[in-house]
């Protein structure tokens, strides 16, 4: 609760003037009851609600908590008992060292350990000890590397120095104060601090792109041509569809995730403030025609039909499929207008008029309709024609017959210089004479700026509601969330439709085999024999991918989590696979034609997902996350993003919580028992977000701090597939552990040294020294933790233990070569 100063200011007198009689003659308990209590909640406006009281963890008992998650710690001590304070003269700084606090008094040292000990077990930033008449308040935790004890307190040493500095203390220790980190900014331990070098700093090629060869760099590209772009050409897209499409599939095996979170994947898109906000979700497979009632009732209430779906989904194919082969029969005879607002419109002013274009381009080539036609714009404009012939120029007919066809063509042209309602009649008067349905797909909104989007959603209501047509709108879950707290669709009906993603494991299947014909020659393509040498390559790679694929169910794993149900990134990690630098694709192809089969280990298949294009592990370039990167000078931040992920994973705490969403309340509350303060764990919180291992309720990205700051941290979160990958696989195995060495902070000089002496060395060698010495150095931090039944990392090493093995036998083999 907000309470003004002068009023907290008044109280405060009144509490001093009623205490002081009996302060010296009070215990803890009378302290506490009669001054600590009513300070904190009528001096400094905390709530009854935001204060626990006895709170009791890990066999130790604090006597006020404050906050929600907990901000504040209170050791309250009997009034009669005062801190010994060292002399300072009377206009002394109300700051005094912490160290000399300790240092001049046992009893006063053992209450700053006390407190100090409590905030830090519990992830609780700001610590203060109160006597009544005397009140210590410091940092317990602090984020810039400064060692809480060598830091500052604020200490108040009698009623008339809390009265005297009540601005201070009101500041500092208020509600509001302590929330908007006031005594964080007095203190210090507001910065991150200067964290320590990563390696990467001391690798000279660290940031160097790494070049294909020139078989790599052809695989790539026939690669490319033949599982990613074949679909998408004009001539093939029908027969593509309908060999290669897959409908929303049953759950796969693969997931490392529970199926109560994967049937449940649009859970939580609305915010619970929108009561009647629900989506429905369709599925073709259990319909006998492809467009439900409910859909078409949402047509007939002329209402744009908007599908939802994650990037990579198939929010495109399915609709192409819908139209092209599923409802073929009923949309043959439609007029057909797709709008592919991604790669169209990009260098129009705006999005009108690029989509009047493509409606004009469409009547044009698809319909052979001649927009100047004379007899058509005659019927368009049959009555407006008719009050001009018979209006006031009327005489001019006859007299001047000339002039008459003149002004008549001018009132014509005056008609259609209003190109969007001279389009709309267009259509109107073709689905007129044709009696057929228009049909208008606003796709690939979500891949413009948040203003086109908005644009899309008001030109896809107008559309629906005054054109006649039959709109559908495909769109992310967080454009269409944008777009309503923007506004441009705050009127919007709630009711939404999604769609899920296939089967992976049926999509690939379909992919590589449909790419294996165009590669043997068995589905003739023009553009892709010219290749002939390279597409051969290729289909020899495509068969030792389809047979590691069905004998090697790590594969699937690592695709189907690591792309977390996008189709289109588990086609691109294939892909990347085929023509990436770090892949020997030349000998497997050599492998494959002398003995007639490759098996491909996970490691091998892994390398594009986890370099992308370089030799080293570039954040940006790769899908893996560094889950041991830091964001404040706290080398226990190390095993932050594991701690939260682990909870987050939490048989125990899913079974609770709704679709496998955690409140962010229950995750503060839980990782600051690891000694994490709110700040560091809201900062892990949005690092995880935006690399996709956590997704948020209304699937809020959090790409930017602007964004945060207005809206907002989301309701709750819940772990992807991806997140539940890097915990449960990836972070433990050899590749992945050498190549977060390099983006690690290392805070242990010694170890640092280590790892720099053969920092530049890509040698098996060199990198097995580097993975074991990192490993060594996580593991001293761990110390410092006590196991939780969702997190152990001793217990989590053993998971990456075979991999480590693989590697020390491979290099014993090659010494006892030499």
């Amino acid at each position: 609760m907000t309470i003004e100063f002068s009023v907290a200011q008044a109280r405060l007198g009144e509490l001093i003037q009623e205490f002081s009689p009996i302060g010296e003659l009070s215990n803890e308990a009378q302290t506490r009851f009669s001054f600590i209590d009513r300070l904190l909640t009528d001096c400094l406006g905390w709530t009854r609600e935001s204060i626990k009281v006895e709170v009791y963890e890990q066999g130790e008992r604090s006597d006020y908590e404050c906050g929600c998650p907990r901000q504040l710690i209170v050791e309250a001590k009997k009034a009669a008992k005062s801190f010994a304070i060292p002399p300072r003269g009377k206009k002394a700084s109300i700051k005094i060292k912490i160290r000399s606090l300790m240092d001049f008094n046992a009893e006063t040292k053992a209450g700053i350990e006390q407190v100090h000990k409590y905030c830090q077990d519990r992830g609780v930033q700001i610590a203060a000890l109160c006597n009544g008449p005397q009140l210590v308040v410091f940092l317990a935790s602090r984020l810039d590397g400064v060692s809480p004890m060598d830091g500052d307190a604020l200490v108040f040493d009698s009623y008339e120095a809390i009265t005297h500095g009540f601005s201070t203390v009101f500041e500092c220790l208020s509600q509001d104060g302590v929330q908007e980190k006031r005594l964080v900014n007095l203190l210090g331990g507001k910065s991150s601090g200067n964290l320590p070098s990563k390696l990467s700093t001391a690798c000279l090629n660290y940031f160097d792109y790494k070049y294909s060869s020139a078989f790599q760099e052809n695989i790539r590209n026939a690669s490319s041509l033949v599982i990613e772009d074949i679909g998408r050409t004009v001539d093939l897209e029908k027969q593509f569809l309908k060999e290669c499409y897959c409908e929303s599939g049953p759950l796969t095996q693969y997931s490392l995730l529970g199926k109560n979170i994967l049937s449940t994947r649009y859970a939580a898109l609305f915010s619970k403030s929108e009561t009647g906000s629900r989506v429905e979700e369709i599925n073709p497979r259990k319909q006998k025609s492809k467009l439900s009632d409910k859909v078409l009732a949402e047509a007939l209430a002329r209402r744009p039909i908007v599908f939802l779906g994650d990037v990579g989904v198939g929010k495109t194919s399915f609709i192409k499929n819908l139209i092209q082969i599923d409802a073929a029969a009923e949309f043959g005879d439609s007029i057909f207008v797709y709008f592919d607002l991604g790669s169209k419109g990009a260098l129009s002013q705006n999005t009108r008029d690029a989509l009047l274009q493509q409606i004009e381009s469409t009547l044009r080539s698809e319909y052979l309709v001649n927009l100047q036609d004379k007899k058509l714009l005659e019927d368009i404009y049959q009555v407006e024609l008719a009050e001009f012939d018979n209006g006031f120029m009327a005489p001019l007919r006859d007299s001047q017959p000339t002039v008459f066809q003149q002004k008549r063509i001018e009132h014509i042209q005056s008609l259609i210089s209003n190109r969007a309602e001279f389009l709309r009649n267009c259509l109107s008067k073709l689905a007129e004479i044709r009696k057929c349905q228009i049909v208008i797909v606003i796709d690939n909104a979500d891949q413009r700026s948040v203003p086109v989007q908005n644009d899309a959603f008001v030109i896809a209501h107008e559309l629906a509601s005054t054109w006649n047509a039959l709109v559908f709108l495909s769109l992310r879950p967080q454009t269409f969330h944008t777009s309503k707290r923007s506004g441009a669709v705050s009127a919007y009906p709630p009711k939404v439709f999604v769609i899920s993603p296939p089967k992976l494991e049926d999509v690939i299947e379909k992919r590589l085999s449909f790419a294996l014909r165009i590669a043997e020659g068995r589905l003739p393509v023009s553009n892709v024999r010219s290749l002939s040498m390279h597409v051969e390559s290729l289909a020899i790679l495509i068969k030792a991918l389809q047979s590691s694929l069905r004998s090697n169910p790590e594969l699937y794993e690592f695709i189907v989590n690591v792309s977390s149900g996008n189709v289109r990134v588990a086609i691109e990690l294939i892909s990347k696979f085929l023509g990436n630098p770090n892949v020997h694709t030349e000998r497997i192809v050599q492998i494959f034609n002398e003995s007639g089969d490759y098996r491909i280990p996970l490691h091998e298949f892994s390398k594009g997902g986890l370099l992308g294009d370089y030799a080293y592990y570039q954040e940006d370039a790769s899908i893996a996350f560094n889950v041991f990167g830091i964001v404040y000078a706290d080398k226990r931040e190390h095993f932050l993003s594991l701690l939260i992920l682990g909870y987050l994973a939490c048989g125990d705490v899913n079974i609770h919580q709704a679709d496998g969403f955690v409140s962010l309340d229950l995750i503060l509350r839980e990782i600051q028992t690891n000694g994490f303060t709110e700040e560091q764990v809201t900062a892990h919180l949005k690092r995880l977000t935006r690399k996709k291992l956590l997704e948020t309720t209304e699937r809020r990205l959090l790409e930017t701090e602007q964004e945060v700051r207005e809206v907002g941290m989301p309701d709750s979160f819940r772990i992807t597939p991806l997140g539940a990958y890097h915990l449960k696989k990836w972070s433990y195995e050899f590749a992945f552990v050498e190549a977060m060495s390099f983006d690690t902070p290392i805070f242990d000089e010694v170890m640092h040294v280590t790892l720099l002496k053969r920092v530049n060395e890509q040698t098996l060698s060199a990198r097995y020294e580097r993975a074991v010495a990192f490993l060594n150095y996580l593991n001293s931090v761990w110390t410092g933790f006590s196991p939780k039944p969702y997190f152990n990392w001793a217990e989590k090493l053993l998971i990456g233990k075979e991999s480590f093995d693989r590697v020390e036998k491979r290099l014993m083999d090659v010494d006892q070569l030499h």
